[in-house]
């Protein structure tokens, strides 16, 4: 078992073009196995072309963005990579404002794509910060970290916008909430015990709060700023895809997580099983490919583990929409995690962001 130090990293709903592949539509969730071979189905293909006009809309016209700056690091492949990873994420986006008709039963306002948008490089530079202070030794508490300039900022540019679209101030000052300080404070509580990096338990429940309770906030401002109000029913759909989203990012991230020390899921069920834990760790140090045949070799307890638990948050998705939208965000993950080129290392979070995410 390892004993290096591991930093925590929150929901962040990331997805990769060459990914954005949904497979077939389907009305129940495969089995275990067989949804790993639905996933891998070359049918997937015909999505890809499907959704490439989308990507090409929100790459070159970044109708999300129009009061967003792009970012502008230093090397034209640096910036290339910030461009795609942002209309991959928007495309995501877009797909799940595409949902709302079925789901929630009505038709999300144009303008709630960049909400979402808004919401998401909020909450990820909140992130960064309490990522930062976490590795060095800073206080975590919520009236801390928003003080930082970066998140500062953001607060800023979310009012700004929201401001413009409504005057529901549970919407412009959600960041007041007694809900979500609530729910912070109970993320750091969790994260924070010693055990924590090792332990599948507390992971499940720290996912739960910032992936599955990410998503379903979202959910519910959408709903103010659209003057709706949905069910809880409707409301825990989107709980249950940020959940099972989360699970597609802890297998497609796992390359990366290790390579800079960061806490993950398959981690901690890997020191479950420490034959099997000896075994990927040699696979990441190579920097082989583990693609789910592979782990299902290899890992067998352990994947099969993980596996279930994906399952279940999955097979609660009622909306085949919502299925298809998870089936993008794993699709990342089926051809094995794969470091990705700005991973840093360990030490990084020791120094302070200098900029808003993507």
């Amino acid at each position: 078992m390892s004993s290096r130090p591991r930093v925590q990293r929150k929901l962040t709903v990331s997805v990769e073009f060459d990914s954005l592949a949904a497979a077939q539509t389907i009305t129940t969730a495969p089995a275990d196995g067989a949804y790993w071979e639905y996933l891998t189905s070359k049918r997937r293909l015909i999505t890809l072309a499907r959704l490439i006009p989308p990507y090409m809309l929100h790459l070159t016209l970044r109708p999300y963005r129009k009061d967003i700056p792009p970012v502008s690091p230093p090397g034209a492949m640096v910036r290339l990579r910030g461009r795609h990873a942002a209309a991959s994420l928007d495309v995501w986006v877009g797909q799940l404002l595409d949902a709302y008709p079925k789901v929630a039963g009505y038709d999300a306002r144009k303008e709630s794509g960049e909400l979402a948008i808004h919401y998401i490089r909020l909450m990820a530079v909140l992130n960064r910060e309490y990522e930062h202070r976490l590795a060095t030794g800073k206080a975590l508490q919520l009236e801390q970290v928003a003080k930082d300039p970066l998140v500062v900022a953001q607060i800023a540019e979310w009012e700004r916008f929201t401001a413009r679209y409504t005057r529901d101030r549970a919407v412009v000052n959600f960041m007041a909430s007694d809900d979500l300080s609530a729910d912070y404070n109970s993320y750091i509580a969790i994260t924070t015990q010693a055990d924590f990096s090792t332990s599948p338990a507390l992971q499940i429940e720290s996912i739960r709060l910032d992936s599955g309770g990410y998503l379903m906030r979202l959910a519910r401002l959408i709903d103010s700023f659209n003057d709706r109000r949905s069910e809880r029913r409707e409301l825990e759909e989107f709980f249950h895809l940020g959940m099972a989203a989360k699970f597609a990012d802890e297998l497609a991230d796992l390359a990366t997580d290790h390579a800079e020390g960061r806490y993950n899921l398959l981690l901690a069920l890997l020191d479950q099983h420490p034959a099997e834990r000896a075994h990927v760790i040699l696979l990441l140090e190579r920097a082989s490919p583990l693609p789910v045949s592979r782990w299902r070799e290899c890992a067998p307890q352990t994947f099969a583990d993980f596996s279930g638990m994906f399952q279940r948050y999955y097979q609660r998705l009622r909306s085949r929409e919502l299925r298809r939208i998870c089936d993008v965000s794993m699709l990342r993950a089926v051809r094995g995690p794969k470091k990705r080129q700005s991973a840093r290392a360990q030490q990084h979070v020791s120094e302070r962001p200098s900029q808003a995410w993507r």
